[in-house]
């Protein structure tokens, strides 16, 4: 069977830390994880997927059927998440993109990005957040369709679109492709894990930032109150 080929067993041992690495910087599990931060994360993984998506429409034309990226594109997934759960187009749109992505030149490299973000980068663990056991209201309908459309995948592409993923994986299978494609999915995966790493950095700073704002309007509130 083709997911069980010597390319898989190669990209899961080689992307295994990577993939742990970023389940910790997602951290969906963390006891303080509330709704709120499930939607900067969602921000977050909006500003990777809509530019990687839009890459691979441009760039990879060449080598990725346009049918294929219809069918399994996740940013407008993402887009529908956001929008329910409270946002509007105009603050989807204003949201800031990640500006380092993988390069895509060839269809390996092109093939290790969609092993990764199709699903295999998130894991199932992570993708079961749209099932029953959350307590963020999350399910595939409301807020959780992008999560819920990874756990469908996480054996990838298996869909309508599964010929042309397997003519993919075919083409790449030879050992001269295969390095390339282990190369560009620890590439994505770790530009995806910097993205959120300075998605979450800027947050911080932006919280300190308003909360120093914050206390000192209210330290002249007070003094004002004082003088008077």
């Amino acid at each position: 069977m083709l997911l069980n080929s010597l390319l898989f067993e190669r990209l899961h041992q080689a992307t295994r830390l990577a993939h742990r690495r970023l389940e910790r910087q997602v951290d969906i599990y963390h006891p303080n994880f509330d709704v709120h931060n499930y939607r900067r994360l969602l921000q977050g993984l909006w500003g990777f997927y809509q530019p990687m998506e839009r890459k691979l429409a441009v760039l990879a034309d060449h080598n990725l059927p346009s049918s294929y990226s219809q069918q399994r594109g996740k940013a407008p997934r993402l887009e529908q998440d956001l929008l329910a759960l409270s946002m509007t187009e105009d603050d989807i749109a204003a949201l800031p993109l990640c500006g380092r992505l993988p390069a895509i030149p060839t269809l390996p490299q092109v093939f290790g990005v969609l092993y990764v973000i199709d699903g295999a980068a998130l894991g199932e663990r992570i993708a079961t957040i749209h099932l029953g056991g959350n307590d963020l209201g999350i399910s595939p309908s409301q807020g959780g369709s992008f999560f819920s459309s990874l756990s469908a995948s996480h054996a990838p592409f298996l869909d309508t679109s599964r010929q042309d993923f397997i003519a993919m994986a075919e083409a790449v299978e030879e050992a001269g492709h295969q390095d390339l494609v282990i190369r560009s999915a620890i590439d994505t995966i770790e530009c995806l894990e910097r993205w959120l790493d300075h998605r979450k950095h800027s947050h911080v700073r932006n919280s300190m930032l308003m909360n120093s704002m914050r206390w000192n309007a209210q330290l002249e509130s007070s003094y004002s109150a004082l003088s008077a």
